[in-house]
């Protein structure tokens, strides 16, 4: 698909799960000359000790797992689960208009089923500012809207590309 000039260009990261998604997502951020503003989800023991919980982080914050991040408990996500994307996911990126390169680390089922969220990521891939984000797999069937926009790059990650520097240097260009 041809891609319209007036607006940014958008790079989503996808593959399987401990490929090194976010890793890469990372690697590139260090060698950005931009300003760059978003999110980034995490899954951690720190917060429950003994299970898994998801928190959500402003880019520029510090990565201290606590109830004002904490998306949903691993296994006991409910109907709460998409009202918490709704309004932690759309707090941090209305916080994320004066930067260069946006990013959005990552997407998948629960935030697909959270409408005002949702709606803010695709607003978003309508602007200018290009976005650099992570799409867990399946992403056709969570993100469907990302995967076929006319201004979205989908690179999947493998065992043989992750560490290629040709791949992060593709992505930097292009930013």
């Amino acid at each position: 698909m041809k891609r319209n000039s007036d607006m940014a260009r958008h790079i989503f990261l996808t593959g399987k799960k401990q490929i090194g998604k976010s890793t890469l997502l990372q690697k590139i951020l260090k060698n950005y000359q931009g300003t760059a503003d978003g999110f980034l989800t995490v899954r951690t023991k720190e917060y429950l000790g003994d299970q898994y919980s998801v928190h959500m982080y402003h880019l520029t914050e510090s990565r201290d797992p606590n109830e004002q991040n904490l998306l949903f408990v691993c296994g006991k996500a409910n109907e709460h689960t998409a009202d918490t994307f709704n309004c932690l996911g759309c707090r941090i990126l209305s916080m994320c208009s004066d930067c260069s390169l946006l990013i959005m680390d990552e997407l998948g089922p629960h935030e697909a089923k959270a409408a005002l969220f949702r709606e803010e990521i695709l607003h978003l891939l309508d602007g200018q500012i290009p976005v650099l984000g992570v799409l867990q797999e399946p992403a056709e069937a969570c993100w469907p809207e990302i995967v076929n926009h006319p201004n979205v790059e989908i690179i999947t990650l493998s065992e043989s590309n992750r560490n290629n520097s040709s791949l992060c240097e593709h992505i930097l260009s292009d930013f």
